[in-house]
């Protein structure tokens, strides 16, 4: 059987209590009943430790290095908390109430108030072994101290008082302080805070009067070097400046904050308006009201952004960014208790891209595909509220109901949720637009519903009804329209359920008080009328649940803690299980007699019992029970009892009991009342006022408290108009267990308390999500199965031995390191070498590495892991899944005992951790694209081809040069040989003058010398234009290599010009190859 342990507390509202934020300002503590909720305001999840204090938590204090928790509950006991691991490390009884308690900046020492004292104790660490060591106590106060400050050197306390007086001391006895006493207030002061270099003193009253008190050197020297700290130099105390608030009349501050850093104070009011300073000039930044309730709880965090403002009478706890005015959290349980909650069903949801709640983006379409990871819940108030069960906050409020919501349930598709209210409505809303869609109506009028049921195909929904005719309503989802008015039971439908056998899809049972289970069809004609076939039980039947396995097998709740297993298919009897000793409610306040079975029975005779029954509590029964994905546990509630009992449906006896909370400030926890608490007249001192303090936050309390009695009606346990006593009791209203059966959930008076199994990683074990299982569960245990024997066979490099020892062993860390040494070239030969048995482990453990909190970001490592498994080992998941025993699981399902149940929850969560891992990672890609193709090219890839660009462009630009030259050089070489033929001319003219033939010679010399030199000035001219377009073409390119392609091209071209050029030289030239040969060897070289 799997285990469970506690792992969140959902829709509980803020009862008071002081709230702080994280060191590094990202989370944010409140105290919720007798435990620590965290709300990580950066990845939007919340949490809640596991350990619990005996009464409700009245002050946290973290660390600075955020190591250490301490957790002062209303009587003084105190737990010191591994704030990482979630552990407790010591308990300490400080023997009175405390108001306050601080940690000093180095995180050495720890202030706390007792009475008019102050106790300074040593930090615990591991030399003290985690005790607790008290240094000094300090007395001066003549009344009780409220608040205590450190300043920065953690040398010196600041204590405020409510004898109207701030004392300051010293750590140590120190040369040159003397202890200061500043009485300038005249009301009790709330609050006193140090400046960062403790030069200033803020202070401030209940009446709203705010002053900042600086210390003075006599003779400062900025010159010298001081020793000595500031408060044991000469000096004196004065007021530097004092601020009123000038709020109306009958308000009082209630708490106070300061941020050292940011010189922000921050002041909450009873009337429910919370104001904002900047010191030292106390000049006032924002005055905003939360209400009219007063504020119990006041933080700053952030660098003093962000402020947490909590309210006990309203429930309510935000955090607001007061710069920029908006909401960073806002979050609000269900007043006076919630009534139903209901897990999603299990959907299938394909690997397409889509947004999940893993952003806040996420649409509701997409929320719904995540099997089991919604949950809904239904309170006093008339609100359906949303959660996700993975992350624990409340993403959608509906407020349409007006009276209490008394059941709840999901479409098959899991994208509406259906409600049943006394207000004698049943509503439809829709989780893609957040509305409501569809109200469904009695026709016979007013009446109110007490159970739902939504049929397979999500078309049909019907509601039973708690009076009016006693019928149950059958209407059309689509339509809105009453298809059925069952009228078959004579007095309340309690409840009411559609069968999950696929052969009989509209086979419907309820349950009434007049102890009839009528079994219906609505798909035949033959029900038509009212005709119902009834099964008789024991007594009133109060809840029932269908087998999952379509077995055709329901249970049915009966009174006297009495259930009963019926196939409604033969009207049979198939087992019957007697739960009334393992119910073991608790003694009330009011209660007379203690909660156990031997009512009646004299002391000292033994039991004395003639018959079994003789002294048993007949007044218990289960009022909710639901069965597990693998219809092998039912889990059982009652009203009155403070356990939830699992039940083996093989054998119908008892396999677990757990115990939803242990805090004695709520009435019928414990079987025995401590006789201390007792008055003489034996009334409880719990149903009595016995606060005689004076002090403003009692007073605050106590006109509360006269106006809840003034609303309060006689008679009256639940709801808005229950009395304060009534309000402490602890009540369990329904319970369910979500589709992959990795969690359950209780719905009570106080809150939703969820629990997960140990090996799914979601207890509250650890905050921080390194420790991922704090229980010891192996899988097989031998003496070969051992952590040395995994890190011996790791270093002999015998991955597969490492890897199946360690898989047996089950430990996380163990498994890691193996798996992270693993190549991935021998994945499908380490995956093919585990057996069966182990199966269900690597899953697990595949599971929690896709979890971005406990995983590693080695997303396609895991893939390859997951793809191999499934290729490797798919027949025989299957056959496991199935319960089947072939020659591949031989006798897995004997071996491992979740084999048969786990195996199939197992690969949902891992296929909802894929769809959640890759939506996500999908939405980065999709947003980042051209980003993500700059980063995956080669790295140098674009260093390189600028500068293979480069040595391109001035390898051309070289060759430009070159060609200028040689064109230059042809030039000179024309020129100088048309001068010389001139001169030739002209000697053969004076020499031979006369001969005309020469002299035409000589001429068509002149006329060929001077069309090369034409012809070499066009060409150089043309080249340059060519040039000059290849140069313009390659700058439009792309720099891959284009450059040096239109660089050809321009040479391609330049060589036609050339090509043209030349014909027309040789045609010119004919008479002169010295000429030829001169424009040959310029064209040579040019290419």
């Amino acid at each position: 059987m799997k285990q469970y342990q506690f792992s969140n507390l959902l829709g509980a509202t803020y009862q008071g209590g002081r709230i702080e934020f994280t060191p590094d300002g990202n989370s944010l503590l409140s105290p919720v009943g007798n435990r620590v909720s965290i709300v990580d305001l950066v990845q939007g999840r919340s949490a809640t430790l596991h350990p619990e204090t005996r009464k409700d938590i009245a002050v946290l204090a973290l660390s600075p290095d955020g190591r250490l928790l301490l957790c002062i509950d209303k009587a003084g006991n105190c737990l010191l908390l591994n704030f990482v691991k979630g552990a407790v490390l010591c308990r300490i009884n400080f023997k009175g109430r405390v108001r306050s308690a601080q940690w000093s900046p180095d995180s050495q020492w720890v202030a706390v108030t007792h009475g008019r004292k102050i106790q300074i104790w040593r930090a615990p660490n591991i030399e003290l072994g985690w005790q607790f060591v008290q240094h000094r106590v300090f007395g001066g106060h003549h009344d009780d101290v409220l608040d205590i400050a450190w300043s920065s050197d953690s040398l010196f306390l600041a204590t405020a008082s409510a004898d109207l007086n701030v004392r300051l001391w010293s750590l140590n006895p120190m040369e040159g302080f003397k202890p200061a006493v500043l009485a300038d207030h005249r009301s009790s002061v709330r609050g006193v805070f140090f400046s960062k270099d403790s030069q200033y003193v803020y202070s401030m009253s209940v009446n709203g009067i705010m002053l900042s008190l600086q210390y003075k050197e006599f003779d400062p020297n900025p010159f010298e070097e001081q020793q000595a700290p500031l408060y044991c130099r000469p000096g004196e105390w004065s007021v530097a400046s004092k601020a009123h608030t000038d709020l109306p009349a009958g308000q009082r501050v209630t708490r106070c904050a300061f941020d050292a850093s940011a010189n922000i104070f921050a002041a909450g009011f009873s009337g429910g308006i919370f104001m904002l300073f900047e010191m030292p000039g106390l000049q006032a930044l924002h005055t905003l009201s939360l209400g009219k309730s007063p504020l119990d709880g006041i933080a700053l965090g952030a660098g003093g952004d962000w402020l947490a403002v909590g309210s006990s009478e309203v429930g309510q706890l935000f955090v607001w960014e007061w710069r920029s005015e908006t909401y960073i959290l806002k979050q609000q349980g269900h007043h006076w208790g919630v009534k139903s909650v209901s897990f999603s069903p299990s959907a299938n949801s394909s690997l397409k891209r889509q947004k999940t709640l893993a952003t806040t983006e996420g649409k509701a379409e997409d929320r719904a595909t995540v099997s089991g990871r919604l949950m809904a819940t239904g309170g006093y108030d008339g609100k359906v509220k949303v959660f996700n069960a993975q992350s624990g906050l409340c993403f959608v409020t509906f407020a349409e109901h007006t009276a209490s919501v008394n059941a709840l349930c999901f479409t098959p598709q899991g994208n509406a949720i259906l409600s049943a209210s006394a207000d004698g409505s049943v509503r439809a809303f829709d989780l893609l637009r957040y509305r409501n869609f569809r109200t469904f109506a009695s026709p016979d009028g007013l009446c109110q519903f007490t159970g739902i049921a939504v049929d397979g195909g999500g078309e049909i929904v019907a509601a039973s009804a708690g009076s009016g005719k006693y019928a149950i309503y059958v209407w059309s989802i689509q339509t809105g329209n009453v298809l059925e008015v069952l009228a078959g039971h004579t007095s309340q439908v309690q409840c009411l359920q559609f069968s999950p056998s696929s052969l009989h899809p509209g086979q419907m049972v309820s349950g009434g008080w007049d102890g009839v289970l009528c079994v219906w069809d609505l798909y035949t004609s033959e029900s038509k009328g009212g005709t119902t076939e009834k099964l008789d039980c024991t007594s009133s039947v109060v809840a029932l649940a269908f087998d999952p396995r379509g077995n055709d097998v329901c249970a049915a709740s009966c009174l006297a803690g009495t259930i009963m297993f019926w196939n409604v298919c033969t009207a049979e009897t198939v087992g019957s299980i007697d739960g009334l000793r393992d119910i073991q409610s608790g003694r009330r306040f009011g209660d007379k007699f203690s909660a156990t079975h031997t009512r009646g029975v004299k002391a000292g005779q033994g039991l004395g019992k003639k018959l079994p029954s003789d002294g048993v509590n007949y007044n218990q029964h289960y009022t909710s029970i639901s069965y597990t994905r693998s219809g092998e546990i039912l889990l059982c509630g009652s009203e009155r009892s403070p356990h939830l009992s699992l039940y083996d449906t093989t054998s119908f006896t008892l396999a677990r009991r757990v115990t939803l909370t242990q805090n004695y400030s709520l009435s019928g926890i414990r079987t025995f009342l401590n006789s201390k608490q007792l008055t003489e007249a034996g009334v409880p001192m719990q149903m009595l006022d016995v606060s005689d303090s004076d002090a403003s936050d009692e007073e605050v309390a106590k006109i509360g408290l006269r106006k809840r009695e003034d609303q309060s009606l006689p008679g009256v346990h639940i709801g808005e108009a229950q009395d304060r006593y009534s309000e402490r009791e602890l009540h369990v209203w329904d319970v369910d267990v979500s589709p992959d059966a990795q969690q359950f959930a209780a719905a009570t008076s106080h809150g939703v308390f969820v629990f997960s199994t140990v090996n799914s990683g979601g207890g509250g074990a650890s905050w921080s999500g390194s420790h991922v299982s704090s229980n010891f569960v192996p899988q097989m245990l031998t003496k070969k199965v051992s952590g040395p024997a995994v890190l011996h066979a790791l270093k002999e490099g015998d991955l597969s031995r490492a890897m199946i020892l360690a898989l047996a062993l089950n430990d996380f860390q163990l498994i890691r390191k193996v798996y992270e040494s693993v190549p991935i070239r021998d994945v499908a030969v380490i995956v093919a070498s585990i057996g069966a048995p182990l199966l269900p482990a690597l899953l697990w453990y595949l599971g929690m590495e896709m979890r971005p909190i406990s995983g590693t970001p080695h997303f396609q490592f895991h893939v390859h892991w997951i793809a191999t498994l499934i290729d490797v080992h798919f027949n025989t998941l299957m056959d496991m899944s199935l319960g089947k025993s072939t020659v591949r699981t031989g006798a897995a399902i004997e071996a491992a005992a979740a084999s048969r149940s786990d195996v199939a929850a197992l690969c949902l969560q891992l296929l909802v951790e894929l769809t959640q891992r890759h939506a996500a990672m999908s939405k980065v890609f999709d947003s980042n694209i051209y980003l993500l193709r700059y980063l995956a090219r080669r790295p140098g890839q674009d260093e390189a081809a600028a500068v293979e660009e480069g040595k391109s462009g001035a390898a051309a630009l070289q060759d430009d040069e070159d060609w200028s030259k040689e064109e230059a050089e042809a030039a000179a070489e024309a020129e100088a040989l048309a001068k010389k033929a001139s001169d030739d001319d002209e000697n053969d003219a004076e020499a031979v003058g006369g001969k005309k033939g020469k002299a035409k010679k000589k001429a068509k010399k002149v006329a060929a010398a001077a069309a090369v030199a034409a012809a070499a000035a066009e060409a150089s001219e043309e080249q340059n234009a060519v040039d000059e377009e290849a140069e313009k073409t390659a700058t439009k390119k792309s720099k891959k290599g284009k450059a040096a392609k239109a660089k050809a091209k321009g040479k391609k071209r330049s060589k036609a010009v050339d090509d043209d050029d030349e014909d027309d030289l040789v045609d010119a030239v004919k008479v002169d190859p010295a000429t030829l040969l001169s424009a040959t060897r310029q064209k040579a070289r040019r290419l």
